[in-house]
């Protein structure tokens, strides 16, 4: 059995050329001072940005709750900004706990490893967040194909119950991972204290569960996603050159309206803004699937793994905090309701 012994940056592993055990130091392919640096202004960064993306997310749920939910959409919408705010807590704990400055922190508990108890509720919740999307772009996508029949395809009944089932298979699916994890008591070598740690004891329990709750649906929502963008992007631009060409004809009615054109656009920026901050992750986990030795304990590449892991979670929280943007640009009722609330109110 190999013991890693990391040591100022380099590491001490069996020469796997040799069948005896001395130990050669083998150089990770990311020095450690420049794992500290960047790791130090990145977590540094994802903590001031989570923390916007808490206000804002806080702002969305009161401004949609403001609005009510006879809309299938404000329904869709206000789930995905409370699971964005759950999404970014937990971000903001991850990042305090392996920040450089606070890691080596002096208390009775390792922070790396208080954070990764809070994976199950991340994992189920970056998969609804991803389900919802999927949801809002199927449903605008056939708002563009089918925009006479789309109010009957998805009503207020429709978007709850597919939220429910998503909410009971995500439970279900994360629920085995914690018959698979334990709390254990080790010696801190930082510290030389007793802390309370973090350990996996059934790793086949965790990866099956890892992968039913979180790799599979967040890799088949992207691709939705991205599919579902494409495709809307190409009918956006079909329905306005109808319009042109139709104006004053009459026979508009598979042409849609000026409203819908508004949601379908501000829908579209969230897909992309969900791409663009769910990219790192997905790019994580197929080259994880690719290639088997890319993990955090790896002496070769730990380094590298946990640094694209903190850009990784700077995306995400870019991406769970900036929607608010887009309703703000895009959304006259949310844009009006949200002045209304929090800066004056009109008489």
């Amino acid at each position: 059995m190999e013991v890693h012994q990391f040591q100022g940056g380099a590491t001490a592993a069996p020469s796997p050329a040799s069948h005896d055990h001395r130990l050669q130091v083998v150089k990770p392919l990311m020095t450690f001072e420049q794992f500290l640096a960047i790791v130090f202004y990145v977590f540094g960064a994802t903590i001031l940005i989570s923390f916007f993306g808490v206000l804002s997310n806080i702002a969305n749920i009161l401004v949609f709750y403001k609005m009510g939910f006879s809309s299938p959409c404000n329904i869709s919408l206000f789930c995905l900004a409370l699971v964005d705010l759950l999404i970014l807590c937990y971000i903001l704990i991850v990042s305090f706990g392996n920040h450089p400055l606070f890691v080596g922190a002096d208390l009775p508990f390792s922070l790396p490893d208080a954070a990764r108890t809070g994976a199950l509720v991340y994992y189920g919740c970056s998969a609804i967040s991803s389900w919802i999307t999927t949801i809002i772009t199927v449903e605008r996508s056939c708002c563009v194909a089918y925009p006479m029949k789309v109010n009957r395809i998805f009503t207020r009944k429709t978007i709850i119950g597919l939220i429910g089932i998503m909410v009971i298979y995500q439970i279900a699916s994360g629920l085995p991972r914690s018959f698979g994890v334990r709390f254990t008591w080790t010696v801190s070598p930082q510290t030389n204290r007793t802390l309370v740690t973090f350990v996996i004891y059934r790793p086949r329990l965790v990866v099956a569960s890892y992968l039913a709750s979180f790799s599979v649906p967040s890799l088949l929502c992207f691709a939705v996603v991205l599919v579902g963008t494409v495709f809307m992007i190409a009918k956006l631009k079909l329905s306005r050159q109808l319009r042109n060409s139709m104006t004053g004809s009459g026979n508009d009615t598979n042409i849609l309206s000026d409203k819908d054109i508004r949601l379908v656009r501000s829908m579209v920026f969230i897909c992309i803004i969900f791409i663009v901050g769910s990219a790192p992750g997905i790019l994580m986990n197929i080259a994880g699937i690719a290639y088997p030795p890319l993990h955090a304990d790896n002496p070769y590449l730990r380094h590298f793994y946990v640094t694209f892991f903190a850009i990784s979670m700077m995306f995400l929280a870019i991406h769970s905090s900036v929607n608010i943007f887009v309703y703000l640009t895009m959304g006259a009722n949310f844009k009006k309701t949200f002045k209304e609330m929090f800066f004056f109110r009109s008489y």
